[in-house]
């Protein structure tokens, strides 16, 4: 488990940047051997509903997650979840799960690019605070992965699924290298985007 105080290059998917405010977030990347799953985006979704329940846990109100990797807050982002791949000098398959989350962020701390999309968690800009949000994510990612296919497993899943931000709402993506504005109908257990018209797009 490797906590940043500060970062200065932050980085999302497809190339976006995190804006990190320190003393108020927490930044943290969680170094995995790569659990025996047939599909990788799996570990986002046992990260994301890991992180939304160590924030409840330390008081923020309630989270959803904004498919694939985003934790929300009524209309705002207050998270982020990173999953790469990496090998080891050894040889070993790992797996990097970066986490960025706004602990506690006034409008005025942000970018004025981000100040109308941004959002934090309500929690105390503290470091016993960071660190408690941190212990109850380590805790819930390892017992998660401990789980797998186990029935609590797939109660990890359902309960990702529960927590999609994006049902119901109309969105703009590429599908199949084209551009298209559809409805999602929800997502799925195992972090696909199920559109309005019954296609599926997978999680990776």
């Amino acid at each position: 488990v490797l906590l940043a105080i500060d970062q200065t290059a932050g980085r999302g998917r497809r190339g976006h940047t995190w804006h990190c405010v320190p003393g108020r977030s927490l930044i943290t990347t969680l170094v995995l051997v790569q659990p025996p799953l047939p599909r990788l985006s799996r570990v986002t979704v046992l990260t994301a509903v890991a992180a939304c329940r160590a924030l409840e846990a330390a008081g923020s109100p309630a989270i959803a997650i904004k498919w694939p990797n985003d934790l929300m807050r009524g209309e705002g982002k207050l998270g982020g979840i990173l999953v790469e791949q990496v090998t080891s000098p050894q040889g070993q398959q790992l797996l990097l799960v970066g986490v960025g989350i706004n602990l506690s962020v006034g409008p005025d701390q942000l970018p004025d690019e981000l100040r109308s999309l941004a959002t934090d968690a309500g929690l105390a800009p503290t470091a016993a605070c960071r660190d408690e949000v941190l212990s109850h994510l380590v805790a819930g990612l390892d017992g998660a992965l401990a789980a797998l296919g186990s029935p609590a497993d797939r109660a990890w899943g359902q309960e990702y699924s529960q927590r999609s931000w994006l049902n119901g709402r109309t969105v703009r993506l590429q599908y199949e290298g084209r551009p298209l504005t559809i409805e999602v109908s929800s997502v799925s257990a195992e972090g696909d985007l199920l559109l309005g018209d019954g296609r599926t797009l997978r999680g990776e």
